[in-house]
């Protein structure tokens, strides 16, 4: 019996075949059908190893972050552990004593849940694959319980600390970009792949297309982390004046150095306007923080300050969600619970006052109207 999977109705399909002399000749006939079915590929040889290779291979349109994290994910901990396995033979609990081993830290560091849940969704998505091909009758990965996740919540900046920061900053030639971050909620390789091209001053927007993120100690350019993520946003007065003058330092900067005036049409750029790494402008944004004598947030923290502020100022979900580029406002509203409860808890007090108000404001106009002695 080999198991074709499902039809267009949802039923399972096999298919059954008796009558062979031997139990040899029904393995070899059922090897045969397998590989008939599977285009000529040998699946029942096939070591998980070898298939996790052929599947990153055929993955043309991955960003080249997330092929970076295949390759280590399959690399470091799947091939090393489930290499050997053939592709057939894979059960739950094969990945039971994967996720268990490198929690523990049997052969190496332990991981944190959230990185056995990426490693994870690796494994997952190439076995969905070899579903979909029929190499497999169904993937295991679904039947695996993962050790619980505890995320940490977002520590943004208070209103204060943001004006310390940035109050301290001014000086430096960066300043336009932390001060960009902090008011647009950019994303770190958005605001350094930032070109003229896709900033209106004039219409006080600039449009996200793309970014520049640190792959395997390299700069790559490539889109936005999600098809939400290319979006435009909108630019207060104060952040356009800002861009003004940065452009008019930047100008000189390069005709001191001899640069063509478009150059490589970057924002924010080193002094001789060779594009900035992310991971400097990491470090340097640690170095303003600690001269600022600030507690230490991630870079990545200013875009969670920025949506905080926004939403405890009174800015819809769907306008913070749109400028952050998420895909829905649903996941705005995760990430900011504990915001959106306060910024809730106020609107209901707010409106109790105003019915409250207006309800004592009718009642005394009733009872001003009555005749002497009250109604009857």
């Amino acid at each position: 019996m080999i198991d074709l999977g499902l039809d267009g109705t949802g039923r399972r399909r096999q298919r059954f075949k008796s009558g062979f002399p031997t139990k040899a000749a029904a393995a070899a006939a059922l090897r045969e059908l397998r590989e008939t079915l599977d285009g000529g590929v040998h699946v029942s040889d096939t070591t998980l190893g070898e298939y996790l290779d052929r599947w990153l291979q055929g993955k043309h349109k991955l960003r080249p972050s997330s092929r970076a994290a295949y390759e280590s994910h399959i690399k470091l901990y799947l091939k090393p552990h489930l290499g050997h396995v053939q592709l057939l033979e894979l059960r739950a609990h094969h990945l039971d004593r994967l996720y268990t081993s490198i929690s523990t830290g049997v052969s190496g560091a332990p991981l944190s849940a959230s990185t056995v849940r990426r490693v994870h969704a690796t494994l997952r998505s190439a076995l969905n694959s070899a579903v979909k091909r029929r190499l497999l009758p169904h993937n295991p990965a679904v039947q695996v319980e993962l050790p619980a996740e505890s995320p940490k919540r977002p520590e943004p900046w208070t209103v204060q600390e943001c004006l310390t920061f940035l109050d301290s900053a001014r000086s430096d030639r960066l300043y336009a970009m932390y001060h960009l971050y902090l008011l647009t909620g950019l994303r770190r390789g958005e605001g350094v792949g930032l070109r003229w091209g896709s900033v209106n001053l004039d219409r006080r927007t600039i449009s996200v297309t793309e970014q520049i993120t640190t792959v395997a100690n390299r700069s790559q350019t490539g889109a936005p982390k999600t098809r939400s993520g290319v979006r435009r946003v909108r630019l207060d007065e104060t952040t356009v004046e800002l861009l003004r003058q940065h452009r008019e330092t930047q100008l000189a900067e390069r005709a001191f150095w001899e640069q063509p005036d478009e150059g490589n049409g970057l924002v924010f750029t080193r002094e001789d306007g060779s594009p900035l790494l992310p991971d400097y402008v990491t470090k340097h944004f640690y170095v303003l923080t600690r001269r600022a004598g600030l507690r230490r947030v991630r870079l990545h923290d200013l875009r969670h300050t920025s949506a905080s502020l926004a939403l405890e100022a009174g800015v819809a979900m769907k306008v913070v969600s749109d400028r952050l580029g998420h895909s829905s406002i649903a996941i705005t509203a995760n990430l900011y619970t504990h915001v959106y409860d306060s910024v809730a808890l106020d609107g209901a007090d707010r409106l109790a006052a105003l019915l409250g108000a207006s309800s004592r404001a009718d009642v005394g106009e009733m009872l001003a109207s009555e005749p002497a002695g009250g109604a009857l």
